[in-house]
Protein backbone atom coordinates (compact mmCIF):
# COMPACT_ATOMS: atom_id res chain seq x y z
CA UNK A 1 0.00 0.00 0.00
CA UNK A 2 1.42 3.36 -1.07
CA UNK A 3 0.61 6.34 1.15
CA UNK A 4 0.75 9.76 -0.44
CA UNK A 5 2.30 12.44 1.76
CA UNK A 6 -0.23 15.27 2.29
CA UNK A 7 0.70 18.22 0.09
CA UNK A 8 0.46 20.70 2.96
CA UNK A 9 3.36 19.04 4.82
CA UNK A 10 5.40 17.75 1.89
CA UNK A 11 7.44 20.96 1.59
CA UNK A 12 8.74 20.92 5.16
CA UNK A 13 9.70 17.22 4.95
CA UNK A 14 11.92 17.73 1.94
CA UNK A 15 13.30 21.02 3.27
CA UNK A 16 14.33 19.25 6.49
CA UNK A 17 15.98 16.40 4.61
CA UNK A 18 17.82 18.81 2.32
CA UNK A 19 19.07 21.05 5.14
CA UNK A 20 20.25 18.05 7.12
CA UNK A 21 22.18 16.34 4.34
CA UNK A 22 23.67 19.54 2.96
CA UNK A 23 24.96 20.40 6.44
CA UNK A 24 26.11 17.01 7.70
CA UNK A 25 26.71 15.01 4.50
CA UNK A 26 27.73 11.41 5.28
CA UNK A 27 27.00 11.77 8.98
CA UNK A 28 23.33 11.28 8.04
CA UNK A 29 22.29 7.87 6.72
CA UNK A 30 18.62 8.58 6.08
CA UNK A 31 15.44 10.44 7.04
CA UNK A 32 12.25 8.44 7.61
CA UNK A 33 8.63 9.16 8.48
CA UNK A 34 6.48 6.88 10.64
CA UNK A 35 3.21 7.11 12.65
CA UNK A 36 0.24 9.18 11.44
CA UNK A 37 1.70 10.47 8.15
CA UNK A 38 2.94 7.00 7.17
CA UNK A 39 -0.34 5.40 8.25
CA UNK A 40 -2.32 7.81 6.10
CA UNK A 41 -4.08 9.30 9.13
CA UNK A 42 -2.45 12.71 9.46
CA UNK A 43 -4.73 15.17 11.27
CA UNK A 44 -3.94 18.76 10.36
CA UNK A 45 -4.85 20.00 13.84
CA UNK A 46 -3.66 17.28 16.21
CA UNK A 47 -1.10 15.00 14.56
CA UNK A 48 2.64 15.33 14.95
CA UNK A 49 5.03 14.72 12.07
CA UNK A 50 7.17 11.86 13.38
CA UNK A 51 10.68 11.24 12.06
CA UNK A 52 13.39 8.71 12.68
CA UNK A 53 16.62 10.24 11.41
CA UNK A 54 19.34 7.61 11.23
CA UNK A 55 22.88 8.91 11.69
CA UNK A 56 26.18 7.19 11.06
CA UNK A 57 27.99 8.86 13.93
CA UNK A 58 27.27 11.12 16.89
CA UNK A 59 27.08 14.86 16.39
CA UNK A 60 29.80 16.92 18.08
CA UNK A 61 29.25 20.25 19.85
CA UNK A 62 29.63 22.25 16.63
CA UNK A 63 27.14 19.93 14.90
CA UNK A 64 24.61 20.45 17.69
CA UNK A 65 24.68 24.21 17.20
CA UNK A 66 24.12 23.72 13.48
CA UNK A 67 21.26 21.30 14.14
CA UNK A 68 19.53 23.76 16.45
CA UNK A 69 19.81 26.42 13.77
CA UNK A 70 18.29 24.07 11.18
CA UNK A 71 15.25 23.39 13.33
CA UNK A 72 14.81 27.08 14.13
CA UNK A 73 15.15 27.99 10.45
CA UNK A 74 12.44 25.47 9.56
CA UNK A 75 10.12 26.75 12.29
CA UNK A 76 10.56 30.29 11.01
CA UNK A 77 9.88 29.25 7.43
CA UNK A 78 7.23 26.51 7.67
CA UNK A 79 4.04 26.30 9.70
CA UNK A 80 4.24 22.53 10.06
CA UNK A 81 7.83 22.51 11.32
CA UNK A 82 6.33 23.12 14.76
CA UNK A 83 4.72 19.69 14.55
CA UNK A 84 7.99 17.90 13.91
CA UNK A 85 9.15 15.24 16.36
CA UNK A 86 12.53 13.76 15.45
CA UNK A 87 14.67 11.10 17.06
CA UNK A 88 18.31 10.91 15.96
CA UNK A 89 19.34 7.26 16.22
CA UNK A 90 22.71 5.78 15.28
CA UNK A 91 22.61 3.14 12.55
CA UNK A 92 23.94 0.38 14.81
CA UNK A 93 21.19 1.08 17.37
CA UNK A 94 18.26 0.93 14.96
CA UNK A 95 15.66 -1.65 16.00
CA UNK A 96 16.67 -1.70 19.66
CA UNK A 97 14.68 -0.51 22.67
CA UNK A 98 15.39 2.45 24.93
CA UNK A 99 16.85 0.04 27.50
CA UNK A 100 19.40 -1.23 24.97
CA UNK A 101 20.80 2.01 23.58
CA UNK A 102 22.58 5.09 24.82
CA UNK A 103 20.68 8.39 25.24
CA UNK A 104 19.98 10.09 21.93
CA UNK A 105 19.14 13.51 20.55
CA UNK A 106 15.49 14.23 19.95
CA UNK A 107 13.49 17.23 18.82
CA UNK A 108 10.06 17.75 20.41
CA UNK A 109 7.92 20.68 21.53
CA UNK A 110 9.98 22.97 19.27
CA UNK A 111 13.16 22.18 21.17
CA UNK A 112 16.23 20.04 20.57
CA UNK A 113 16.84 17.85 23.62
CA UNK A 114 20.42 16.80 24.28
CA UNK A 115 20.38 13.68 25.20
CA UNK A 116 17.64 11.47 26.58
CA UNK A 117 14.97 8.92 25.71
CA UNK A 118 11.74 9.51 23.84
CA UNK A 119 9.48 7.30 21.71
CA UNK A 120 11.66 4.31 20.86
CA UNK A 121 9.95 0.93 21.34
CA UNK A 122 8.78 -2.10 19.37
CA UNK A 123 5.73 -0.26 18.06
CA UNK A 124 7.98 2.50 16.69
CA UNK A 125 10.18 0.04 14.82
CA UNK A 126 7.31 -2.15 13.60
CA UNK A 127 5.45 0.88 12.23
CA UNK A 128 8.63 2.14 10.55
CA UNK A 129 9.37 -1.29 9.06
CA UNK A 130 5.88 -1.87 7.70
CA UNK A 131 4.60 1.63 6.93
CA UNK A 132 7.58 3.98 7.04
CA UNK A 133 8.38 6.42 4.24
CA UNK A 134 11.94 7.23 3.21
CA UNK A 135 12.47 10.92 2.44
CA UNK A 136 15.03 10.89 -0.40
CA UNK A 137 16.90 8.25 1.60
CA UNK A 138 17.95 4.60 1.30
CA UNK A 139 15.05 2.15 1.33
CA UNK A 140 13.86 1.10 4.78
CA UNK A 141 14.92 -2.48 4.02
CA UNK A 142 18.50 -1.23 4.41
CA UNK A 143 17.85 -0.67 8.11
CA UNK A 144 17.53 -4.43 8.64
CA UNK A 145 14.73 -4.12 11.17
CA UNK A 146 14.09 -7.50 12.80
CA UNK A 147 11.07 -6.47 14.87
CA UNK A 148 8.12 -8.88 14.72
CA UNK A 149 4.44 -8.61 15.63
CA UNK A 150 5.02 -10.55 18.86
CA UNK A 151 7.35 -7.73 19.95
CA UNK A 152 4.51 -5.24 19.46
CA UNK A 153 2.21 -7.39 21.59
CA UNK A 154 4.85 -7.63 24.31
CA UNK A 155 5.11 -3.84 24.28
CA UNK A 156 1.31 -3.45 24.50
CA UNK A 157 1.22 -5.91 27.38
CA UNK A 158 3.80 -3.88 29.29
CA UNK A 159 1.89 -0.70 28.49
CA UNK A 160 -1.32 -2.12 29.93
CA UNK A 161 -0.04 -3.96 32.95
CA UNK A 162 2.71 -1.65 34.11
CA UNK A 163 2.32 1.86 32.73
CA UNK A 164 -1.47 2.16 32.94
CA UNK A 165 -1.86 0.21 36.16
CA UNK A 166 0.64 2.60 37.70
CA UNK A 167 -1.30 5.61 36.41
CA UNK A 168 -4.49 4.25 37.94
CA UNK A 169 -2.91 4.56 41.38
CA UNK A 170 -2.88 8.35 40.96
CA UNK A 171 -6.23 9.66 42.22
CA UNK A 172 -6.09 12.98 40.40
CA UNK A 173 -4.40 12.31 37.07
CA UNK A 174 -7.57 11.92 34.99
CA UNK A 175 -9.05 15.30 35.92
CA UNK A 176 -7.57 17.24 32.99
CA UNK A 177 -8.64 17.22 29.35
CA UNK A 178 -5.13 16.16 28.34
CA UNK A 179 -5.24 12.96 30.37
CA UNK A 180 -8.78 12.11 29.27
CA UNK A 181 -7.81 12.38 25.62
CA UNK A 182 -4.43 10.67 25.99
CA UNK A 183 -5.57 7.79 28.19
CA UNK A 184 -8.87 6.91 26.56
CA UNK A 185 -7.60 7.09 22.99
CA UNK A 186 -4.43 5.18 23.85
CA UNK A 187 -6.46 2.39 25.45
CA UNK A 188 -8.72 2.33 22.40
CA UNK A 189 -5.64 1.98 20.24
CA UNK A 190 -4.32 -0.90 22.34
CA UNK A 191 -7.70 -2.64 22.13
CA UNK A 192 -7.77 -2.14 18.36
CA UNK A 193 -4.26 -3.57 18.05
CA UNK A 194 -5.11 -6.74 19.94
CA UNK A 195 -8.43 -7.24 18.18
CA UNK A 196 -7.24 -6.54 14.62
CA UNK A 197 -3.54 -7.44 14.62
CA UNK A 198 -2.56 -4.10 13.12
CA UNK A 199 -1.93 -0.51 14.14
CA UNK A 200 -4.09 2.46 13.27
CA UNK A 201 -4.68 6.07 14.27
CA UNK A 202 -6.16 6.98 17.63
CA UNK A 203 -9.31 8.40 16.04
CA UNK A 204 -9.98 5.28 13.96
CA UNK A 205 -9.26 3.10 17.00
CA UNK A 206 -11.75 5.12 19.07
CA UNK A 207 -14.42 4.72 16.40
CA UNK A 208 -13.76 0.97 16.40
CA UNK A 209 -13.94 0.78 20.20
CA UNK A 210 -17.23 2.68 20.24
CA UNK A 211 -18.76 -0.09 18.15
CA UNK A 212 -17.53 -3.00 20.27
CA UNK A 213 -17.49 -1.87 23.92
CA UNK A 214 -20.43 -1.83 26.30
CA UNK A 215 -22.85 1.06 25.82
CA UNK A 216 -21.87 2.58 29.17
CA UNK A 217 -18.33 3.32 27.92
CA UNK A 218 -19.32 5.14 24.73
CA UNK A 219 -19.74 8.52 26.39
CA UNK A 220 -16.18 8.64 27.73
CA UNK A 221 -14.85 7.67 24.28
CA UNK A 222 -16.94 10.42 22.70
CA UNK A 223 -15.56 12.86 25.26
CA UNK A 224 -11.99 11.92 24.35
CA UNK A 225 -12.80 12.37 20.67
CA UNK A 226 -14.41 15.74 21.40
CA UNK A 227 -11.17 16.93 22.99
CA UNK A 228 -9.03 15.41 20.24
CA UNK A 229 -10.96 16.89 17.33
CA UNK A 230 -12.02 20.14 19.06
CA UNK A 231 -15.55 19.36 17.85
CA UNK A 232 -17.00 21.35 20.75
CA UNK A 233 -15.68 23.38 23.66
CA UNK A 234 -18.41 22.07 25.92
CA UNK A 235 -17.77 18.84 27.79
CA UNK A 236 -20.25 15.99 27.59
CA UNK A 237 -19.94 15.77 31.38
CA UNK A 238 -21.39 18.24 33.87
CA UNK A 239 -18.85 17.28 36.54
CA UNK A 240 -15.17 16.47 36.02
CA UNK A 241 -15.18 14.08 38.95
CA UNK A 242 -17.78 11.94 37.15
CA UNK A 243 -15.72 12.03 33.96
CA UNK A 244 -12.63 11.05 35.91
CA UNK A 245 -14.40 8.11 37.50
CA UNK A 246 -15.74 6.84 34.18
CA UNK A 247 -12.28 7.13 32.61
CA UNK A 248 -10.77 5.03 35.36
CA UNK A 249 -13.49 2.38 35.02
CA UNK A 250 -12.99 2.25 31.25
CA UNK A 251 -9.22 1.81 31.59
CA UNK A 252 -9.63 -0.91 34.21
CA UNK A 253 -12.14 -2.69 31.96
CA UNK A 254 -9.88 -2.65 28.90
CA UNK A 255 -6.94 -3.96 30.95
CA UNK A 256 -9.06 -6.80 32.34
CA UNK A 257 -10.60 -7.61 28.96
CA UNK A 258 -7.25 -7.84 27.17
CA UNK A 259 -5.63 -9.81 29.96
CA UNK A 260 -8.50 -12.33 30.03
CA UNK A 261 -8.96 -12.72 26.27
CA UNK A 262 -5.30 -12.77 25.31
CA UNK A 263 -3.85 -14.41 28.46
CA UNK A 264 -1.42 -11.58 29.02
CA UNK A 265 -0.72 -12.27 32.69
Amino acid sequence: MTILIPQNIEQVLFAYENELKCTFNDKVFGVYIYNSVALGNFDDNKSDIDFITVINEDFNDVDLKKLKLIHQKLINAYKYARKMEVMYIKFDEVGKGNNEISPYLYFADRKLHEYGYYDINSVTWWTLKNYGIAIKSPDISNLQLNVEWKDVITNMNHNLNFYWKTKLKNKFIFITDYWIEFSILTLCRILYTFENNKITSKVEAAEFASNVVDEKYKMIISEALRIRTAASKKSLYKFRVVRQREARVFIENIITYCNDKYSLI
